[in-house]
This record gives structure tokens, C-alpha cells and sequence, in this order.
């Protein structure tokens, strides 16, 4: 009795280590894996920090609306205001070199980017913070719109594997919607 007991004993021990070891692997192989993709998605890549220090400074103006375009190769999309106007660049997120740049248009029928954001008492800075208080996450997109006659901030924030679209009204600081994007 006591060699049968002593046999399956064995048996549940070698299950365990064999369990514990195929965990273990995996554990491994899946945290590779992801920091891998991380590592890939983001090596050289010009942060956006750097990529709005870096356009203020090669335009002399101040980066108003910032968007990030996740195809390839990836890009930030920016509209600076200068003193000769606002400008639409757009940047090559790995190299930080312009790939286009244009002058806005004010001959739009919506209200131009100038107005907007000289009407606009809050900042696009602002308008983030204000934003993450709602949703704790990372800003992916910001933009300055209006929304039936309201200047509007429309903020999109990633939250692990969600995402969240945010508007704060420009003029009050308002969290007017906080949806979650599906």
C-alpha cells in the first residue's frame, strides 16, 4: 500500500514539475514576445515631445493640433501656427523629417484654424489635462473643431486595449462627452 501511495505521490510530482515548467516557458515566451513588439513599434522613433520641440523650432510657430498616424511609414500629423499662417506638416515619426507641409486655406467655409484657436480660451494643453482627468490614459489625437456652433477640443485616449473619445468644450473647459470608442 504504502509503494502504491508512494508511486502516485511521484506521479503528482512529476505532473506538477512539468506544468510548472511548461508555465513558466510561456510566461517567457509571451513577455519576449510583447516587448519585442514594443521594442519594434517604438525603436527609433522620435517621441512626440520631440517631434512638436523639434517642428516649433524648424517653423518658428507653435504646434496648435496634433494628431499620430499609425500606418507605415509612421507619421505625425501637425497644423503650426507662424507668423505667415497656420501650416499643415506632416513628420516622419522614425527620421523627424517633413514629409509635406501646406499652407491653410482661409477661404473655408468652416471656421479656420486661426479663429479657432484665438476664440478658444482653453489650450490644446489644457484640453489634455483636463481630458485625463476623465480617462487616465495616453492621448493619441487632439483636435480643435466645431460642434453645432461649438468650438470643441476632440481628444482620443487609449487606455490599454480601449480607447476613448473625450470632447471638452474650448471656451469652458467642460468635459461635454467621454464615449468609449468601439
Amino acid at each position: 500500500m504504502k509503494k502504491k501511495w508512494s508511486t502516485i505521490k511521484q506521479g503528482i510530482i512529476q505532473r506538477k514539475k512539468v506544468i510548472m515548467t511548461v508555465s513558466i516557458a510561456s510566461v517567457l515566451l509571451f513577455g519576449g514576445a510583447a516587448g519585442t513588439a514594443v521594442y519594434a513599434v517604438n525603436k527609433g522613433a522620435l517621441s512626440e515631445d520631440e517631434a512638436v520641440k523639434m517642428i516649433s523650432e524648424k517653423l518658428g510657430g507653435e504646434v496648435t493640433q496634433f494628431e499620430k498616424d499609425w500606418d507605415q511609414p509612421m507619421t505625425y500629423e501637425m497644423t503650426v501656427k507662424t507668423e505667415e499662417g497656420y501650416q499643415d506638416v506632416d513628420v516622419d515619426a522614425e527620421k523627424g523629417e517633413i514629409l509635406s507641409q501646406e499652407m491653410e486655406d482661409d477661404d473655408d467655409e468652416d471656421m479656420s484654424t486661426q479663429k479657432a484657436v484665438e476664440t478658444a480660451k482653453i489650450s490644446m494643453d489644457q484640453a489634455e489635462k483636463i481630458a485625463l482627468k476623465k480617462v487616465d490614459g495616453q492621448i493619441t489625437d487632439v483636435e480643435l473643431d466645431s460642434e453645432n456652433g461649438i468650438l470643441v477640443y476632440e481628444l482620443e485616449i487609449n487606455q490599454g486595449q480601449k480607447e476613448y473619445d473625450v470632447v471638452v468644450d474650448a471656451t469652458t473647459g467642460k468635459v461635454l462627452k467621454t464615449e468609449l470608442d468601439d
